[in-house]
């Protein structure tokens, strides 16, 4: 490895595997979401993987590697990974099954929807959606083939900030970071939560050339400790926030009035309804001083080149709609929309290959089918196509109503790790009539499922192409598999075809339907796979333009009239919409399901509000605990807890806690540290897995584990009623715990 680069060049990548007697191939990471981005080079040697390193010349990670990904060998060549189709023999639970042919699993599921459609109609498949990957699309499709509108999204990740903005402002706002003098992150942990890319890279160059930089959220993570001001937000508050900040913005007239005037709808009507919002009121519910709140406001505003990069933190409360309609209601009004070093309205990109979704087969009647609108079906589908909420589906199961799912097929998801009420999941589990689980790994679901399908990975087997600029790489198998696999593309394809649609999945071909893909540029597999650097195409990057507005806002929908997103085309600070849809037609505060300000007779028992983060430095979500390297860097689940918080309960740093809600209970170790809000308690979200290499036993689903999702309130007021995103606010009180 040279000094002016990290990673390794595909030529030092050849020196190394010569030396050690192994083959190089060019591959890659597949160890985070939301998508596959940063690539690798994987040694191997008698058919095995032996170690990765970063690829010098990727575009997206150049070269860099996170913990996750360089641990991508052990969970390759874990002990834990799935070797057979396995077809339950015992009772749910018992986790007693037999091996049986892939022809045989594919055979299974093919009767069993093929007679459920026959008898219940195909919208009582639903398919559970995992955190963004690839091949998502693909099951999106064999959805709308089999004719159902099911795709169970989660409800707590990107669809909800995605659908507030884009019936705010048209599209996505992402920040322009490069060139911003003051960059606000919301609800967002740019070091841990994705790839290896420019988000954590233009944090440290940002902080290299003096750019002021701001965090919002309860606790100080890595990119706070690199920050000028932590605004310390209660967990669920942000709009109270935001719409505190708007109260400051307009009453001191710190607008743009020329884009009020030309490019936004409502502002009247907005700066009525924020009247209510004042500093005082916020630092009320936020527990952020208000002199804080004002100087942030006015900081913001009076800053031309300033950005905001929201995250999914924002999604996580009652009023998650509200949140994200509020700050881009703020970028819009201090003309921070499209302009350089502010947010930018998304244009379009490189070069893509074909979409395999089959938006053609959504029209209002499919849509009229969901089980539990994820959003309103006024506005559906949206970017994924229609979608249910995903703990409303699990939970149809159970009550019937509107009617009941019948099977369920889930896709590298854990829905007892991956939505609230863990309980209420697990019944339905055990009382659905078929439940599929695929995956490379054992899942927590696993004793559950009728059928567990192993599926391999990029290592193991050629998956789709990816893109690096304007090259198509190949992603070709680079090590013998590890047992009887297909890829979850086959899976799908495969299966399409045994239930009578391949004429709509390429009449079962893998290869026909990367050759699809590739139409857009002219090229086939075949000829890609001739270039494992890359097969370039002809694209001409044009510059970036700026003030992008008519075009912006005049945006269609995806739903089924294609109406625009914007009516007005122009930002809807007044959603009229909304409004005709029976929902707020302005960004308004609801109080979490529990809160301190909104829930004090319940917080007399439980005085501490308990929030969860997402993604580490060694897991994504609930999956990767298994890994040794990985669990060495956070063996146990901590509870992060203020000083004079502990010191109050007697709690040492270290010290085996009980955390208690109205709702269950959990036992973790606690973190006293100043990192948090005094009234806040934090904590990781997806604790279930041991790791057998360690000698670490798995941990219980709920009570007496260390799972966050199953203390949280399920109940409807703890849903944002537009985007029914789930609260992430639980009452708890933490005590000590001897056993």
């Amino acid at each position: 490895m040279t000094q002016e680069h990290k990673g390794l060049t595909y030529k030092e990548a050849l020196k190394i595997a010569k030396e050690n007697g192994e083959e190089v191939v060019r591959a890659y990471c597949p160890m985070c979401g939301p998508n596959t981005q940063c690539r690798t080079y994987a040694f191997v040697k008698d058919g095995r993987l032996v170690r990765v390193a970063g690829m010098a010349e990727a575009g997206m990670n150049q070269g860099a590697l996170c913990a996750k990904g360089l641990a991508a060998v052990e969970w390759q060549n874990s002990p834990e990974r799935l070797k057979n189709p396995l077809l339950r023999v015992g009772e749910r639970g018992e986790g007693k099954f037999k091996e049986i042919s892939w022809d045989e699993a594919l055979d299974i599921i093919a009767d069993k929807l093929s007679e459920q459609k026959e008898k219940y109609g195909p919208e009582t498949l639903a398919i559970l959606s995992p955190a963004y990957r690839e091949f998502k699309n693909i099951s999106l499709r064999f959805l709308a083939v089999h004719g159902s509108p099911n795709h169970a999204h989660s409800g707590i990740c990107a669809m909800q900030n995605a659908f507030s903005y884009f019936y705010t402002v048209g599209s996505m706002a992402f920040p322009d970071t490069a060139n911003a003098d003051l960059i606000i992150y919301w609800g967002k942990q740019p070091a841990y939560s994705g790839p290896a890319n420019e988000r954590a890279r233009s944090l440290v160059e940002a902080k290299k050339r003096g750019a002021k930089i701001v965090t919002v959220k309860p606790s100080l993570e890595a990119d706070g400790a690199m920050g000028d001001e932590w605004i310390p937000v209660r967990p669920g508050t942000d709009a109270a926030l935001a719409l505190a900040m708007l109260h400051v913005i307009i009453n001191e007239d710190l607008i743009d009035h020329e884009f009020v005037e030309k490019w936004c709808y409502g502002f009247d009507e907005l700066k009525a309804h924020v009247q209510q919002y004042t500093p005082a009121w916020g630092e009320y519910i936020t527990g952020v001083p208000k002199e804080q709140i004002i100087s942030f406001a006015r900081m913001y505003a009076t800053t031309p080149k300033a950005c905001i990069e929201t995250g999914n933190g924002l999604e996580h409360s009652a009023s998650a709609s509200s949140t994200i309609r509020a700050i881009a209601s703020m970028m819009a009004i201090t003309g921070h929309l499209d302009r350089e070093g502010t947010n930018m309205l998304t244009m379009g990109g490189g070069p893509r290959p074909k979409d395999v979704m089959r938006f053609d087969l959504y029209t209002d009647e499919l849509v009229d089918k969901l089980v539990a609108p994820e959003m309103p079906k006024a506005f559906m589908p949206f970017l994924e196509g229609p979608a249910s909420s995903y703990f409303k589906t699990l939970e149809s199961v159970l009550t019937g109503k509107p009617y009941k799912i019948r099977t369920l097929i889930a896709p590298s998801t854990q829905p007892l790790l991956s939505t609230r009420g863990t309980k209420t999941v697990l019944e339905a589990l055990k009382k659905v009539d078929f439940f599929v689980t695929v995956d490379v790994m054992r899942m927590a679901e696993y004793p559950y499922a009728d059928l567990v399908l192993p599926v391999a990975t990029f290592f193991e087997m050629e998956h789709p192409f990816g893109m690096d600029g304007n090259r198509i790489i190949p992603r070709p198998a680079c090590v013998k598999p590890l047992g009887d696999y297909k890829t979850i593309y086959h899976f799908f394809i495969e299966l399409a075809d045994r239930l009578g649609y391949g004429e709509d999945f390429w009449h079962g071909s893998y290869d026909e339907f990367e050759n699809d893909r590739l139409s857009p540029f002219g090229v086939t597999i075949d000829e890609v796979r001739r270039h494992p650097e890359g097969l370039a195409v002809p694209f001409e990057r044009k510059p970036r333009t700026f003030e992008n507005y008519e075009r912006a806002f005049a945006k269609p929908s995806m739903r089924v009239s294609k109406a625009p997103f914007l009516p007005q085309h122009k930002v809807a600070l007044y959603n009229t919409s909304f409004e005709e849809a029976g929902y707020e037609p302005l960004p308004t505060y609801r109080e979490p399901a529990e809160s301190l300000t909104g829930a004090p007779e319940l917080a007399k028992k439980y005085p501490l509000l308990l929030s969860d983060y997402h993604t580490s430095r060694a897991y994504s979500a609930s999956w990767l605990r298994n890994i040794p390297s990985l669990r060495q860097i956070q063996p146990e689940p901590m509870l992060e807890i203020h000083p004079e918080a502990a010191k109050a309960r007697n709690i040492a740093d270290g010290d085996m806690v009980k955390v208690e809600s109205a709702h269950g209970w959990l036992l973790v170790k606690a973190e006293v540290t100043q990192r948090v809000r005094l009234d806040t308690v934090m904590m990781l979200h997806g604790w279930w897995m041991g790791c057998k290499e360690l000698g670490i036993e798995d941990m219980p689903y709920a009570d007496g584990g260390a799972n966050v999702n199953s203390i949280y309130d399920v109940s409807e007021k703890a849903y944002d009623p537009l985007v029914t995103a789930m609260s992430s606010q639980a009452l708890v009180e933490v005590s000590s715990y001897d056993g």
